[in-house]
């Protein structure tokens, strides 16, 4: 995953309210943003989950059959 992709996916996470961003110092001594989950950030990570369960098995059921 390139740049361009990954950063506009963190913002809208972050958006969402599902992660939040920190400002820190890297092992490297570099300033960097670290960013973790949030309370609503890990139930949607559960419902997330669950939904590609439920898919995966679903095309691992059609695969078994052909």
């Amino acid at each position: 995953m390139n740049q361009g992709s990954l950063y506009p996916a963190m913002h809208r996470l972050e958006h969402r309210g599902w992660i939040k961003a920190e400002w820190g110092i890297s092992e490297l001594g570099r300033r960097a943003r670290f960013y973790s989950l949030t309370t609503s950030g890990r139930k949607q990570l559960e419902i997330e989950s669950e939904n590609w369960s439920k898919l995966s098995e679903a095309i691992a059921r059609v695969l078994r059959m052909a």
